[in-house]
């Protein structure tokens, strides 16, 4: 994994923990919750850098795989709580 996209993986890792303690939702099936859905982020990061021809996560992997999120989200309800969709600030 490269080292920016180390950066961007982080602070999305940092908004979903923020998002979760201002949701107050830190049991540890939460915490489980959250962990799988991060799995399954990182998985479409990597079938993204396949679909590319190369093995290395960049930031164009993390921006391919957010883009697909987009879409999904577009066509069904979909959830990568607490990374997708983005807090909604009140």
């Amino acid at each position: 994994m490269e080292a920016s996209c180390q950066l961007f993986l982080r602070a999305w890792i940092n908004n979903g923990v923020e998002r979760m303690e201002d949701e107050r939702r830190l049991t540890p099936q939460d915490v489980a919750t959250a962990n799988d859905n991060l799995k399954t982020f990182v998985e479409s990061m990597k079938a993204e850098a396949l679909a590319h021809g190369t093995d290395r996560l960049d930031n164009k992997c993390f921006h391919a795989a957010q883009h697909k999120l987009e879409q999904r989200s577009f066509i069904t309800v979909f959830s990568l709580w607490p990374f997708w969709p983005h807090a909604v600030s009140g």
